[in-house]
């Protein structure tokens, strides 16, 4: 596999961030009823399984399998759950 750069690396943990905390401050939101309604909740839903698959990206760059697998069954449950939802 070819070595990624250290530039890139920093993006994905930069996105990996942003994911979390958007995901966090939307799901305080939701918790405290300011904004409570089916399709926000599938919003937040979806954020989890890009963040989770973001995760296992980078987990799979730095060659952590035993995270990545955690995270590939946390983004197929979030996914699920999406799915079910609906």
């Amino acid at each position: 596999m070819k070595q990624i750069k250290e530039k890139d690396r920093r993006i994905l943990e930069g996105f990996c961030g942003v994911t979390a905390i958007a995901t966090g401050v939307l799901c305080i939101l939701y918790l405290l009823d300011l904004l409570q309604n089916h399709w926000f909740l599938s919003f937040i839903m979806g954020l989890a399984v890009l963040l989770h698959v973001s995760l296992s990206l980078l987990f799979f760059i730095r060659r952590r399998h035993l995270q990545m697998t955690l995270a590939v069954l946390a983004a197929v449950f979030y996914a699920g759950c999406l799915i079910y939802f609906m």
